[in-house]
């Protein structure tokens, strides 16, 4: 009971700060093609520094955590999967960060992408069943055996004393940094979280959350819960289930803390981009396995065969799909930053000289 009370808290946590700092993959490749930064992406890097900062020390101090940990094998299915995540989140505005975070706060598109993730996913177990793909093949994750090796000794002590060094520096940064005239409380209560303090709140919640419990990424959670109710696959553990809860009740006390919960779920034809995109998402974590949060809370962290090159094409993707919409459709993503702090984004179509 107590391991389950550990998990809701930090589930709530990572939803609480993927809310308040509106990280989002899509984002931050439209803030790299928008306005050349990097503040999103920086933020995401972060994330997966945290969660190492966190594993690695463990993983040295008790080498059995690590031995044997769970991993996919890198397939170009897996690669064809982040692609179609990446594509589909661009059509749709958003990764799976960012359609929660947007579900919670009444955004009627987002249950239109909830529904065609819901689509993908069965999409993928019919073509399971009548073999025209396969399911993701397990691997152990390469950390596993980095930390069996002879001379683990060496690199997870100058690993682990690097990253140490380097969440001391920035909790420090942060904390310096942070504005001088606020209460703890006001900070915790900020409408807008820093990019990199929600790095910080990630890398931690999710990293203890895997060596608690193993991967539990909500992407892939709801894609087992499609399946579960299809009867193509078991039901997800509970454990993962209230995981998954959680983090939607971390956000959704976010938005109405906050005062930005309006509910706008009149059907309209602008959310069709939205069900496509949902469905390219649901077909692309069924194939990787798993959406952006399991690469980023997991499957990088911990060296599993398939995440860094399946992390390559989900970017590629979005960048694609970005670079697709602006070309046929004119419609074009901006995102601004400042400061380490997300402002604002649009999704709009140029106006060219004359109007119109």
């Amino acid at each position: 009971m107590a391991l389950l009370v550990a998990a809701v808290i930090l589930a709530f946590i990572l939803g609480f700060a993927a809310h308040r700092a509106s990280v989002c993959t899509v984002r931050a490749i439209a803030e790299i093609m928008s306005s050349r930064g990097a503040s999103i992406l920086a933020s995401v890097g972060k994330s997966i520094l945290w969660v190492g900062a966190v594993m690695i020390p463990v993983f040295g101090f008790l080498p059995a955590a690590g031995i044997g940990l769970a991993g996919w094998s890198l397939t170009g299915f897996a690669m064809l999967g982040g692609f179609l995540f990446g594509v589909g989140g661009a059509m749709n505005g958003g990764c799976a960060y960012s359609t929660m975070a947007r579900f919670v706060d009444g955004d009627g598109k987002m249950v239109a992408a909830i529904l065609g993730f819901a689509i993908g996913a069965c999409c993928f177990a019919a073509l399971v069943r009548w073999e025209w793909l396969k399911r993701p093949v397990p691997a152990k994750a390469l950390v596993g055996s980095l930390v069996a090796s002879t001379w683990a000794w060496i690199w997870l002590g100058v690993v682990a004393a690097a990253l140490v060094a380097w969440a001391l520096y920035e909790a420090l940064r942060l904390w310096r940094t942070r504005p001088a005239d606020k209460r703890l409380i006001d900070l915790i209560l900020a409408p807008r979280y820093r990019l990199s303090t929600a790095a910080v709140l990630f890398g931690l919640s999710g990293a203890t959350l895997t060596l608690m419990f193993g991967a539990v990424s909500y992407t892939s959670t709801f894609e087992l819960v499609i399946e579960g109710s299809l009867g193509t696959r078991p039901w997800p553990s509970s454990t993962r289930t209230v995981v998954l809860v959680a983090v939607l009740a971390g956000m959704l006390f976010s938005t109405l803390q906050r005062r930005t919960f309006r509910i706008d779920w009149r059907p309209r034809r602008d959310w069709i981009p939205n069900l496509s995109g949902g469905v390219l998402m649901g077909l692309g974590t069924a194939l990787a396995p798993g959406g952006n949060d399991a690469l980023v809370l997991y499957g990088i962290p911990t060296l599993s065969p398939y995440a860094i090159p399946t992390a390559a094409a989900l970017l590629f993707g979005v960048a694609a799909g970005l670079f697709t919409m602006r070309r046929l459709f004119g419609i074009e993503a901006r995102v601004k930053c400042q400061d380490d702090v997300f402002i604002a984004d649009s999704w709009s179509r140029p106006i060219t000289p004359g109007g119109g």
